[in-house]
């Protein structure tokens, strides 16, 4: 099959050209015989003169769109010169699924290929020489053939990054043209956790799909620290920021994309107050009972006595009130400092806790004289020891009179009583004691 390039003696003039051509093509197509193409699997056929087979090595200047999803399953098109009859087209390695070929200047020659619909043509080279639809030079349009082809093809997957793309048809293989596979952009579902402190510092993490490739996240538009991405979490700390909602950001190569929900930032809680801590004094033993007031006390966590803690036993709802027992304080006594520590932090009692040394414990060995009349009046004396700290004597609970204690006697007058025996009982601060023998009421 004779094809030289717009050689009338191949094809015709332009009267031949209407009465020969095959209808499908009823006033550019020329030839005596047809032109069969192969395009992919099956073979598509194609009649007419137009287009002629490549006339040398396929040359690519651009691919429309340059870029695409890593997914592939994008239409591309390839527009070049020598394209016809291409046998197969690389992506980097991976072959793409060839679809059609068509020329950009010429609407009316058609697009062949599996497909029936022509896609918009990126570009036209005009070639009509204004005849009113009469052809020279071989039956086209203002005398010359296409200087431009356009393979459309259907993009394979391939990782994200720029590939090359190649053109093969019986000639040879094209020059090589850059294509970029871009990844899928980031499909955050949500920030865990969704609050912390305004002043920052909180670790978070973002889980979802597609987020290798975030490179850093904002707070309203502040960058986290210590960034790391993998395919489903990306982890960090917080900045400061100002209390309430914050839009999160996720930036890749995608774009910015937003984390749902965002995260609130919260004011940090304020430390408790304290006004008074009653008594104020105790033995260093410890095992004293002992009121704090103030505000704030609801979330306390510790009172510590001079490095010791107490035993906090309960905190008012309301949180101006808390009960707790004393530790034990230095053994030769002294005032100590009571700091009660919440979450927002820590404050100090005024006037802190005074120990004072621990007493021996009183020891009497008992009561002279032993009887006396029911009227009472009686004068006593109680013997023993350790007796000084002794502050009340009790017959049966009812208190004598005149009581002086000394370290080791304990003086006073009988109460009234009826006839018959009392225990009598020493009244200290480390409780009471009983005096061996009993008070016999006369």
């Amino acid at each position: 099959m004779n094809q030289a390039s717009g050689s009338p003696s191949s094809y015709g003039d332009t009267d031949t050209a209407r009465s020969t051509s095959p209808s499908r093509f009823p006033h550019h197509f020329s030839a005596k015989e047809p032109i069969t193409m192969t395009v992919n699997a099956p073979p598509y056929e194609l009649t007419g003169s137009w287009p002629v087979p490549p006339a040398g090595p396929p040359l690519l200047l651009a691919a429309i769109p340059p870029d695409g999803p890593a997914t592939g399953g994008n239409t591309v098109r390839l527009v070049g010169q020598n394209l016809r009859d291409a046998r197969s087209v690389s992506f980097g390695g991976t072959p793409a699924t060839i679809i059609q070929w068509g020329h950009p200047g010429y609407p009316d020659d058609h697009w062949h290929g599996p497909t029936s619909a022509a896609p918009a043509y990126p570009g036209r080279e005009e070639g009509n020489d204004g005849r009113s639809g009469e052809h020279s030079d071989g039956g086209r349009p203002g005398g010359a053939y296409p200087v431009l082809d356009i393979l459309v093809v259907i993009a394979p997957p391939h990782a994200p990054g720029t590939v090359q793309v190649t053109v093969t048809t019986p000639v040879g293989t094209s020059n090589p043209i850059p294509y970029t596979y871009v990844a899928p952009p980031p499909a955050p579902s949500g920030i865990s956790p969704s609050s912390g402190p305004t002043t920052g510092g909180t670790p978070f993490t973002i889980t979802g799909t597609n987020l290798s490739g975030v490179t850093g996240v904002l707070f309203n538009g502040v960058p986290a620290t210590g960034v790391t991405a993998t395919a489903t979490s990306v982890t960090g700390t917080t900045p400061a920021g100002a209390a309430g909602n914050a839009t999160v950001t996720l930036i890749s190569g995608s774009g910015a994309t937003t984390v749902p929900g965002g995260f609130t930032y919260t004011a940090p809680p304020l430390p408790p107050t304290a006004a008074a801590i009653l008594p104020a004094v105790g033995p260093s033993t410890g095992g004293t009972p002992f009121v704090i007031t103030g505000t704030r006390l609801t979330g306390v966590t510790s009172v510590i006595f001079g490095g010791t803690p107490a035993t906090v036993l309960f905190i008012d709802p309301t949180g101006t009130l808390l009960l707790g027992l004393t530790p034990a304080g230095p053994g030769a006594g002294g005032t100590v400092s009571v700091t009660v520590t919440g979450p927002g932090g820590s404050t100090t009692v005024p006037g802190g806790f005074t120990y004072f040394p621990a007493l021996p414990t009183p020891s009497p060995t008992g009561i002279v004289p032993a009887t006396g009349p029911v009227a009472g009046g009686t004068g006593f004396t109680v013997t023993g020891s350790n007796l000084g700290a002794t502050v009340a004597v009790l017959f049966d609970g009812v208190a004598a009179t005149g009581v002086t204690a000394g370290a080791t006697t304990v003086t006073g007058t009988t109460p009234p009583h009826p006839i018959g025996s009392a225990t009598v009982t020493l009244v200290t601060p480390f409780g009471l004691v009983t005096v061996p023998g009993t008070f016999l009421y006369v």
